[in-house]
């Protein structure tokens, strides 16, 4: 066996055992991983859907909104801090908080839907 071999078997499992307290642990993580998927679901599902009539974007609002540009100007300035958005959904007005935050993309994304209150 070569001094490299003798180091990584020296203190380490042997390759290719499994011991029940891996599997575990395996099932540990996917069950956490699950429970995050299910919470950023529910979080989308209570975000910005289909036919949302946005009514307040921060502080653009019905009475002084011009063009995207005032809300794209209002994202850009709200990095990392929560934006209050007002919606009509279904007659319903709905209160939401978006997270504008940096992706791998162009521009912010916003994360983090906080459903506030309907």
């Amino acid at each position: 066996m070569s001094e490299g071999e003798n180091r990584q078997s020296e203190g380490s499992p042997q390759a290719g055992v499994v011991t029940v307290s891996d599997v575990q642990e395996l099932i540990r993580r996917k069950e956490e991983i699950e429970a995050q998927i299910k919470a950023n679901y529910e979080v989308l599902e209570s975000g910005l859907q289909v036919d949302d009539e946005i009514v307040e974007f921060g502080s653009v609002n019905t009475q002084n909104f011009q063009s995207l540009h005032n809300v794209g100007s209002v994202v850009q300035h709200s990095e990392g801090k929560p934006l209050n958005v007002t919606v009509i959904r279904r007659g319903e007005k709905h209160q939401l908080r978006l997270v504008p935050t940096r992706w791998a993309g162009k521009g912010l994304l916003g994360c983090n839907i906080i459903p506030l209150q309907r």
